[in-house]
């Protein structure tokens, strides 16, 4: 006799593994026709049971009971075995989530932020949304896992964290925002870290901007950016945020432009 399917979904939680396809279900159901396997999967959605990665993908996750009020479970039990099998390539979690994943959180995050090599639709798992940002030789960039009791999933570095956040001010709250949260950052960054990322980031405008915000903080990893520019002479001068207006003044080490109210940390 085929075995339920919900018997098998318990099963699976019990051996910890929440990410399933419809293929190894089919093949735990070896009796059931391709509709009948359908239906039960439709009958453990609507139970919220069971839910859809994505739409049109063939990927399930398993809410255990402990998650039912959001919908699904922890993002560690199933992104990276999700990502890995549809994106095929490199990932990281990257900007306000990977600070969140470093314990800072200054404002509330309401979704996801994933780096990926090619454009994806946003999509929905319980109440966990997850939006997709593009950019090119991620294999390159440094990440590391942030590992949990529940999985793990792959996230920049501190220091990836910070060029990527000022790269992506515009979309993260500004450039209030990401000092804020750059500032508590730097506990967990180091120069050696910091030298890495800016040679695999290779990111001119954003180690300039970076290091003007770290000097205005008084961070000596601003001594670390400086160094490097030092090194790869930025050929022009930028604004600390893209379309600046009103009273600036030029931050000579490296070469930007800034709003004059802003003034060095005296700490």
């Amino acid at each position: 006799m085929t075995q339920r399917l919900s018997n098998i979904l318990d099963d699976l939680e019990r051996a910890g593994r929440l990410s399933v396809t419809t293929a190894q279900l089919a093949a735990l159901k070896p009796g059931a026709s391709a509709d009948a396997l359908r239906q039960a999967l439709h009958r453990q959605q609507r139970r919220g049971r069971l839910v859809r990665l994505a739409r049109g993908a063939n990927q399930w996750a398993i809410v255990p009971l402990a998650h039912a009020a959001s919908g699904a479970p922890p993002l560690e039990t199933w992104l990276h075995r999700f990502l890995s099998a549809t994106v095929k390539g490199p990932y990281y979690v990257g900007l306000l989530s990977a600070a969140e994943t470093y314990g800072v959180s200054p404002y509330a995050t309401t979704v996801t932020q994933v780096i990926v090599p090619a454009q994806r639709r946003p999509m929905r798992v319980g109440r966990e949304r997850i939006v997709f940002h593009t950019r090119a030789h991620i294999e390159e960039l440094p990440t590391r896992w942030h590992e949990t009791p529940d999985g793990r999933f792959l996230v920049s570095t501190p220091e990836l964290t910070m060029l990527d956040l000022v790269r992506r001010q515009g979309i993260v709250g500004g450039l209030s925002r990401v000092s804020e949260v750059i500032a508590e950052l730097t506990a967990r960054a180091t120069a050696d870290g910091l030298r890495v990322a800016l040679k695999a980031a290779d990111d001119l405008p954003s180690a300039q901007r970076l290091g003007a915000i770290l000097a205005l903080q008084g961070s000596p990893l601003a001594d670390t950016i400086a160094a490097w520019l030092a090194k790869h002479p930025p050929q022009r001068t930028i604004p600390l945020v893209p379309g600046l207006t009103g009273p600036i003044e030029k931050d000579n080490v490296f070469r930007v432009l800034r709003p004059t109210q802003l003034q060095p940390s005296r700490a």
